[in-house]
Order: C-alpha cells, then sequence, then structure tokens
C-alpha cells in the first residue's frame, strides 16, 4: 500500500501528467462552449433548413420543366410535402407527429438520394458529409440514416416523446455521442502519456527503487493499478464537466432510449434497436480492456527496452494504424479483417455495428472485440510474468 501511494503522488504530480489533464480538461470545456457534441444532428434539419429546402422543392415543382427534370416533379411534390408535415409539426410542437415525419422524410432521403442519377436529382444527404474530407461520404451518410430511423422508429410509437430524446441530446445520449466522436480516443491517449514513463523514471532516478524494495512483478501491477486510479479521477471528473453542461437544459434522458445495431446476416442486412443502458456498459468494458492494453504494453516496452518512445510508437501504431489500410481498401478483400487489432480501437463503433458496416461484415461485434483484445492482453501478461520473473530480472537496470 505504501509503494501504491507513492506511485499515486509520484503520477499526480508529475508535471508532464498535469498539464495532460489540464489540456484535456479545457479541451472537452472549449468544446461544448464553441463546439457542442450534443447539437441536433445533421440528419434532422432545423426550422430555417426546412422551410428553405421546402421553398426550394415548391419552386422546382412550379417551373417549367424539360425531359430531363420533369421526371423528378413527382418525388420532389412529395418530398416538399413531408417537409411540410414536419414544419406544421414543430410549429404546433406535436412531437409524435413530428417524429413520424422525420420517419418518412429519412426513409425517402435513403430511397432517392443514393439514387445512381442523383447528379440530376434535387436530394442529397446532409451536405456537412461532402464538406469534412471523408474517404467514403456516401457511405458514411447512408449510414447514418439508416441509424437514425431505426433509433427513431420506437419513440414514434410513443404519444409524447420527449424533444431532447428525439434530438439525440440528453445526457445518456451525449455520452454515446462524444465516445463514438472521439472522447474514447483522447481517453487512450491520456492513457498511454501516462503509462508511457513509469518505469523509465524509476531507471533514471534509482535512489526510488532503493527506498521501496518491490519485486519487478508486484512493481509492474501497482503501477498499472495507480494509473487505473488516477485515469479513475480524472474520468469522474470528465463526466461531471458533461453533466453540468448537459443536465440542466436537455435532462439525463432514458437508458431504455434505443440507439441501432448495424449488422449482416448472410446477404441481408439488419438494423435492430439496442438500449442505451446496455451500449454503454458495452462501450465501459471494452474501454476499459483497451485501457489495460495500452498500460501493459508501455510497461512491457521499458522493461524490455528501457525506453519510453518505443512503447509511445508501437501504442500510436495500434490507436491510428487503421487508416493504413482502410483508407486503401486492403482490408475489404480479406476475410481477416476481424482479427486487425486496430480494428477494435473505438469501442463506440463496435457496439453500433459501424465496424460492420464499413468492412461489409458481420463479425466485428463486441463479442469479437472481446476475443481479440483479451487475446493480445493475454499474451502482454505472459510475457510480462516471463520478463519480471526471469533470474536477476529488475526494474532497475
Amino acid at each position: 500500500m505504501r509503494y501504491f501511494r507513492f506511485q499515486l503522488h509520484q503520477l499526480l504530480t508529475n508535471r508532464k501528467n498535469l498539464a495532460v489533464i489540464g489540456i484535456t480538461l479545457v479541451a472537452l470545456l472549449c468544446q461544448f462552449v464553441f463546439f457542442p457534441p450534443n447539437n441536433v444532428p445533421a440528419e434532422l434539419p432545423t426550422r430555417n433548413a426546412l422551410t428553405r429546402d421546402r421553398d426550394k422543392n415548391v419552386a422546382f415543382v412550379n417551373e417549367p420543366h424539360g425531359p430531363l427534370t420533369a421526371k423528378w416533379v413527382p418525388a420532389t411534390r412529395e418530398f416538399a410535402n413531408i417537409e411540410t408535415r414536419m414544419l406544421n409539426a414543430q410549429k404546433q410542437q406535436h412531437t409524435q407527429a413530428y417524429v413520424k415525419a422525420t420517419l418518412h422524410y429519412l426513409a425517402f432521403l435513403g430511397q432517392n438520394a443514393a439514387n445512381p442519377d442523383a447528379q440530376s436529382s434535387p436530394f442529397h444527404y446532409p451536405l456537412s458529409y461532402y464538406f469534412e474530407n471523408r474517404q467514403y461520404p456516401d457511405a458514411d451518410a447512408a449510414f447514418a440514416n439508416a441509424t437514425m430511423y431505426r433509433s427513431l422508429e420506437p419513440l414514434a410509437k410513443q404519444a409524447h416523446p420527449d424533444t431532447a430524446t428525439v434530438q439525440q441530446q440528453t445526457f445518456w445520449q451525449t455520452l454515446f455521442r462524444g465516445a463514438a466522436g472521439g472522447w474514447l480516443t483522447a481517453l487512450l491517449i491520456v492513457t498511454i502519456l501516462f503509462a508511457n514513463d513509469l518505469l523509465t523514471s524509476e531507471q533514471r532516478h534509482r535512489s526510488i527503487a532503493r527506498l521501496l524494495p518491490v519485486s519487478p512483478w508486484h512493481a509492474v501491477n501497482t503501477k498499472t493499478f495507480t494509473v487505473f486510479t488516477a485515469l479513475s479521477g480524472f474520468l469522474v471528473l470528465a463526466v461531471a464537466i458533461i453533466a453540468a453542461f448537459v443536465i440542466p437544459q436537455h435532462g439525463l434522458g432514458s437508458l431504455s432510449a434505443a440507439i441501432a445495431y448495424y449488422a449482416k446476416d448472410g446477404m441481408s442486412i439488419k438494423l435492430d434497436p439496442l438500449a442505451l443502458g446496455i451500449a454503454l456498459p458495452t462501450i465501459l468494458g471494452l474501454t476499459l480492456l483497451l485501457m489495460w492494453l495500452f498500460i501493459r504494453l508501455n510497461l512491457l516496452c521499458q522493461l524490455l527496452f528501457h525506453n519510453e518512445l518505443v512503447g509511445l510508437v508501437v501504442s500510436a501504431l495500434l490507436l491510428f494504424g487503421e487508416p493504413l489500410y482502410f483508407m486503401h481498401g486492403i482490408a475489404f478483400s480479406v476475410p481477416q479483417t476481424a482479427y486487425y487489432l486496430p480494428g477494435y480501437m473505438n469501442p463506440a463503433a463496435i457496439v453500433s455495428g459501424l465496424q460492420n458496416f464499413r468492412y461489409d461484415t458481420s463479425r466485428m461485434s463486441p463479442l469479437a472485440a472481446v476475443v481479440v483484445i483479451g487475446s493480445m492482453i493475454l499474451m502482454l501478461e505472459l510475457v510480462l510474468f516471463i520478463v519480471t520473473h526471469r533470474r536477476r530480472a529488475a526494474i532497475i537496470k
């Protein structure tokens, strides 16, 4: 216990770690002030955008047409009617009618925006997908459209669905959207930076090890739990900041609210509802596995190479290595995709089925993530155990 307290004190008084915590929390505050992560999703157009698009579509219907554009008049008239229903429901504050009209809106876009003749069509997915320099904007927009439709379906059966829940702005929904949008990656980066010099700092200051003599295996385990304790406090503080911004304005929300899970069953596609009460704990569990993986990986690299840079480079390759094969389409043609560890670095993408969609598979499930990440952890544990129990093994050399 004395060694644990000493390590925790060292970790939390390290200037580098304090800077990491401060920068991360300031970045989180700035995100809520300038770029709120719980803004209304692009798939749900604002009143002004709906009015503009409806008026544009009505003008298109009423103007004279040649043979190339006349074929779009009936569909455009139908789309304008759907937009009018959405506007009327918003004006009357009839949430159920708005949800039902929005489902028709999303279904219409899903059928027409992906039309092979879309370049001559007045219909398109939200333009933000095309302004963000995405590798596959059409596919990303189609996935978001389909999952939004599936998550709204249960709300259409409620007499008075909550507006914040419809717009995915409640606390629980914000946590999920933030996890999918980069918060988990930031947490894993903080984990790597915390674990990066746990052993090399003692290798540079041998007096520490002499004052607190422990076995190498005990030292490695204690350092791991030290990082977990510090990260737990950091995570509680970050969640408290999120709650302070979200709950007063949009409420806590319900854990029974659904997201959509994408999977393939043979040649057919399935979009099943998944309650946030299941999705969020699953994401947390996978994140904890990844945190353990990166901590132990960095400790092993420091034991073997006596240098923190090796662990940092290997961790970066794992965390950001997926684009090396995904953006070039290499992984689409091989069935081994489900066993690529970099493909499991975003637990929210696993739980929502986004990785299944991206790789056109059904294998990249939460269970597969546990198997792949867990297998790597077992290998690391075995190597760590052997290294720390060798004759003359020591933390300091």
